[in-house]
């Protein structure tokens, strides 16, 4: 089931950043003008609904599109740091501890900043 919604996922993702989801959107929205200046309100009931199953349909791709880059992004930089000698261990994986946690090294990392006088 996972796989299937990530590779449905994925290519939603990758139509919506194309010139045909542009040009479907831009109907819609002209579908919803025309629904609202013709007064009908079952036009106007449907424009609506399309709008609504739309946006209701992009979330959930957009937010795992967001997700995925996020943790690709996160393996990358625990990479860099572990082949950085220069760099602290203990930053790998911080995306998966306490809000409270990460502040706390945020302001460690930041304290060695300004002592190595790095700062602008």
């Amino acid at each position: 089931m996972r796989d299937w919604f990530n590779r449905v996922a994925t290519g939603c993702a990758r139509f919506t950043g194309q010139p045909p989801m542009l040009i479907t959107c831009m109907v819609i929205s002209v579908l919803g003008i025309l629904a609202y200046v013709s007064g009908d309100e079952h036009f106007l009931g449907g424009a609506n609904l399309a709008l609504s199953i739309v946006t209701l349909l992009l979330l959930p791709i957009l937010q795992a599109s967001q997700n995925r880059d996020g943790a690709a992004l996160q393996a990358k930089l625990d990479e860099l740091i572990k082949v950085n000698h220069d760099a602290r261990n203990a930053l790998i994986g911080l995306e998966n501890r306490s809000e409270a946690e990460i502040e706390r090294m945020r302001a460690v990392v930041e304290e060695g900043v300004e002592r190595a006088g790095l700062d602008d």
